[in-house]
């Protein structure tokens, strides 16, 4: 997710930091151009901007932006960056954006029709899922994940309890509804991986369903004295989560302090002190990497400077060992908006080990 090169400032708009990037390949002033049909590359990122006094994004910012594994971005105009609240045009959302693990494949949601697209990068195809967004929505009321590979994504609705996760193989054109209240980590051919999330006061769960038989099981309440919460990853029957610092009374602290590994058929666990720079804030697994690392996407507070945009770095981690490797960072002179950075392309990334960098200056919770 990112490199280090010069360095620049970016501003995170929704929290008023200002963000340390790198500026290898930087936007020029205004849009950039539209991401051309082929031959851009994969794709690693994906982030929304504002600009000036703006907190939408709107103007020059009015649409998505890709970043490509050279560092050069690109707009994406035909993608739904940001919706207007049809009865209150000072309220909106923002739409949905995937990158698939290899960086060759785009989701997205198509804003001349309302319907979910893939387009194939190096071909240029692209696919019509069979999927119906909910009329009457602003934005896209749910977020799109690529799942293993570009032909499997994951379409899960902004409140799982009310409607399903779809799951959809995309060059098939086919679509299979997930059991409400429950999230796809992963699938493979009729085995499917489910999590019904944990929380305060409520312990999480995974469900493996083979042959379409159901099998639960819980999920441990902690990991040490930490609570386990947050995003997770699962491949193979197994399962990963980076636990955070226990909440503090000034609101959650997000510094990873253990990475679980998990059994989803037995639910038992096994933890590391994840080795990642001790400035890191926050980091959520995003997927897993191989057999022994998953994909870990941070955000870190740079030496005298505030929080960078959780996804901005990208590492790798050993679920055995703790041992963490930078795989990209992203390098950007544009402010994102909120937290809608979107990470793809890591497949591919030949990362070195992580830098041990100072310890952040005191200030509030992240």
């Amino acid at each position: 997710m990112r490199l280090r090169k010069t360095t620049a400032m970016l501003t995170f708009a929704a929290l008023g930091c200002t963000l340390p990037a790198t500026a290898a390949f930087a936007a020029s002033p205004g849009r950039p151009p539209a991401l051309p049909q082929t031959g851009a590359g994969p794709a690693t990122f994906a982030y929304l901007c504002v600009t000036g006094k703006s907190l939408r994004p709107s103007g020059t910012c009015d649409t998505w932006r890709v970043v490509t594994g050279d560092g050069k971005i690109y707009s994406f105009p035909e993608a739904l960056a940001y919706e207007k609240d049809k009865k209150d045009p000072d309220v909106g959302d923002t739409g949905s954006f995937a990158i698939s693990p290899d960086g060759m494949r785009v989701a997205y949601h198509r804003a001349s029709d309302d319907r979910v697209v893939v387009r194939d990068l190096d071909s240029a195809e692209t696919w019509t899922v069979p999927y119906k967004v909910p009329r009457g929505s602003t934005g896209s009321p749910f977020t799109l994940r690529f799942v293993r590979d570009g032909n499997g994504l994951a379409i899960t609705p902004a409140d799982a309890e009310k409607a399903a996760t779809v799951y959809v193989r995309v060059e098939e054109g086919t679509a299979r509804r997930m059991p409400r209240g429950w999230t796809l980590l992963d699938a493979d051919g009729d085995r499917f991986t489910l999590l019904r999330e944990p929380g305060i006061g409520a312990r999480g769960m995974f469900r493996t369903i083979t042959g379409g038989k159901p099998a639960d099981v819980k999920i441990p309440e902690n990991a040490g004295k930490h609570l386990i919460w947050g995003p997770f990853a699962a491949r193979d029957g197994r399962a990963a989560n980076l636990v955070p610092t226990d909440p503090p009374a000034c609101g959650p602290d997000m510094t990873p302090v253990w990475l679980t590994s998990f059994s989803t058929a037995a639910g038992t666990m096994k933890k590391v002190k994840p080795q990642l720079p001790k400035d890191v804030h926050q980091a959520d697994v995003i997927d897993w990497l191989n057999s022994t690392e998953v994909v870990a996407a941070a955000g870190r507070e740079r030496p005298g400077k505030r929080f960078t945009v959780p996804g901005s770095y990208v590492y790798a981690v050993d679920v055995t060992t703790g041992a963490a490797r930078l795989l990209a960072k992203l390098s950007t002179r544009e402010s994102i908006h909120e937290s809608n950075l979107v990470v793809g392309g890591y497949l591919a990334a030949r990362g070195a080990a992580a830098d041990k960098a100072v310890k952040p200056a005191k200030g509030g919770c992240g």
